[in-house]
């Protein structure tokens, strides 16, 4: 029923009496008042800002929404504020310079406590900012809740074609976040595992990470299945090797046949939410398949991300929920925020810095050591960096109660080359510094919390983990296993890479640390190898001469790429991305396209 009055409009959606709800109440669900002018406009709920879609509360301002709650023991409201231009009515209309107010009010009798007033910039239109107000001051009782939503006064005509909208409104007790199931996936671009202090290095690189390994199981000997950042998540999500899933360049996404680990925990009830910074896993290359929101900031800082995450598990942790946070970091350039720049080595005072534009052609002739050392000094804050920010989101946890209960892996997606042989970053070869990556998985509770697992596991391994320790099945396709199984039987590992510099496709073989490994060059029907034994040369500076040996894996190889073109057979051909051309000139600047 709508009445209008003084020329507004009041939409009455209300009952006297006040429902019971058991938190998390979304009060897009609930009865309410609202008054707002009569304006013609076409928005209605669910609204898109940036990509991203949610119910709301369409807000012609000046707007006001009354609600009667009760409110929980430990009430925390959760919201998103937005501002949305209407396009068909009015798109002659220029904007002029002003801001739009958000305010929520709280009272038993009337609404005359204001918690929360907000000034958004109408140049900052289209997107959502999301907000909390902590109501436990009023918890237990029953109050009006009052959004409302008007234009400064600086502003001397309101726009017709401005609405503002508020998204998602929830009211949760904080007491019920740790009955939620959560599942916390990390992935840190381009962190070599013996970078990380978890695993032994000197420099104290990750010193959070240190007190989440004291709970969880860390694993000595990870492999990644690539050396770049498309195929290696690809893997780490289908739970399949590159030559299975087919994302193995910048032409080609994933498929959405692949059952994947988003969509496993979509389809048994979790709410899933991805934050990515990589071009190369927006939806453009099929990473949006299974969530819910899928939210891809382009090289955002880590400390962003962090703010990003923890505004999703304060707004779902009372849920079941898969949380996939991507921190790009350390993937050059190396540019780390103060105090980071100089945490590793405050007395440089050389000219290199660790722009990649800046230091890609020098070699090891055309580098000195200081140099060289200054760089690596530039990664590791990077790493560090990061790390704070990780240990931020698990303190966060820990603080809604949601920690124990959850279930948080970190690892990486490959490592990195600091001319360990001859070259600089990765995606080109598959030597160890490349392929080896931290892999730190705390189990709900923190069982098993302390051990340190030495038998090589794969990037593969993760999915099947994961959703099996939530007492899910894992799909047929994943050819991983669930590393809380036995682990006594030696397993191959596999990985490859398209992004050479001679051309050729690269398929490594893997056994573990004491095994010989093998890389094979594949050029049409030609194939060599180097085969390194990697528990007298870790560093792969000799490849052995064994006819034998090499006969064995070349035998083995044929049978994996055969295996590999069944499969394939049987499922839809990756498909083709065809990307726009500032996206070209960006994979241009940071090194892909040569």
């Amino acid at each position: 029923m709508r009445i209008s009055i003084l020329g507004f409009s009041i939409a009455v959606a209300f009952s006297c009496s006040v429902p019971e709800s058991n938190p998390p109440q979304e009060l897009m669900d609930v009865p309410y008042l609202v008054f707002s002018p009569e304006i013609e406009n076409e928005l209605v709920s669910p609204v898109t800002l940036n990509g991203q879609s949610r119910r709301a509360l369409i807000a012609s301002a000046p707007a006001e929404f009354r609600y009667r709650v009760r409110l929980p023991e430990r009430a925390l409201l959760t919201f998103s504020i937005g501002i949305a231009q209407l396009k068909r009515q009015y798109e002659e209309e220029e904007i002029a310079a002003g801001r739009l107010t958000f305010s929520v009010s709280v009272g038993e009798h009337v609404a005359d406590e204001l918690l929360l007033k907000r000034d958004i910039n109408l140049a900052r239109r289209d997107q959502w900012i999301e907000q909390q107000v902590d109501l436990r001051s009023f918890s237990g009782k029953e109050v009006w809740l009052v959004f409302e939503a008007s234009f400064d006064s600086s502003v001397f005509e309101t726009p017709r074609s401005i609405v503002g909208v508020i998204g998602e409104p929830i009211i949760h007790d904080q007491a019920h976040y740790s009955k939620g199931r959560g599942v916390v996936l990390i992935s840190i671009d381009t962190l070599r595992r013996d970078h990380v202090s978890v695993y032994g290095y000197p420099r104290q690189t990750t010193p959070g990470l240190k007190a989440l390994a004291e709970e969880a199981v860390v694993f000595e000997d990870a492999v990644s299945t690539s050396s770049w950042t498309l195929p290696a998540h690809a893997s780490l999500f289908t739970s399949t090797y590159p030559s299975i899933h087919g994302a193995v360049n910048m032409d080609v996404g994933l498929a959405t046949s692949w059952p994947g680990l988003p969509s496993v925990f979509q389809e048994s009830g979790f709410t899933t939410q991805a934050f990515v910074t990589h071009l190369y896993l927006s939806g453009e290359y099929g990473f949006k398949t299974g969530f819910h929101r899928h939210e891809y900031l382009e090289e955002t800082r880590a400390e962003e991300l962090t703010d990003r995450a923890i505004n999703f598990l304060t707004a779902h942790g009372d849920k079941n929920f898969f949380l996939f946070v991507h921190y790009y970091d350390p993937h050059w350039h190396y540019d780390p925020p103060a105090p980071f720049n100089t945490v590793f080595d405050a007395l440089y005072d050389g000219d290199v810095t660790g722009v990649w534009w800046d230091f890609k052609d020098l070699d090891a002739d055309s580098i000195t050591s200081r140099d060289r050392q200054h760089i690596e000094a530039l990664y590791d804050g990077e790493i560090l960096y990061t790390d704070r920010q990780i240990e931020r989101l698990l303190r966060k946890m820990k603080q809604l109660d949601m920690f124990d209960k959850s279930l948080i892996a970190v690892t990486s997606d490959h490592g990195e080359e600091f001319l360990d042989h001859g070259a600089w970053e990765h995606q080109k070869t598959l030597y160890e510094e490349q392929l080896r990556i931290p892999l730190i998985i705390k189990y709900p509770e923190s069982e098993d919390g302390g051990q340190r697992v030495y038998e090589q596991v794969s990037l593969i391994d993760v999915a099947p983990t994961l959703v099996r320790a939530m007492g899910i099945s894992a799909p047929s396709s994943f050819q991983g296993r669930d590393l809380r199984g036995a682990l006594e039987e030696r397993s191959e590992s596999w990985a490859s890479t398209e992004h050479t510099i001679d051309g050729s496709r690269k398929i490594a073989i893997r056994r573990g640390i004491d095994s010989p490994k093998a890389i094979f060059s594949i050029r049409d029907e030609d194939i060599s190898a180097e085969v390194y034994d990697l528990e007298n040369d870790p560093k792969e500076l000799n490849s052995m001469v064994d006819e034998k040996l090499y006969l064995e894996l070349k035998n083995r190889l044929i049978k994996f790429i055969t295996a590999a073109q069944i499969t394939n057979r049987s499922r839809e051909t990756s498909p083709a991305v065809k990307l726009e051309p500032k996206e070209l000139n960006k994979l241009r600047a940071l090194g892909y396209i040569r």
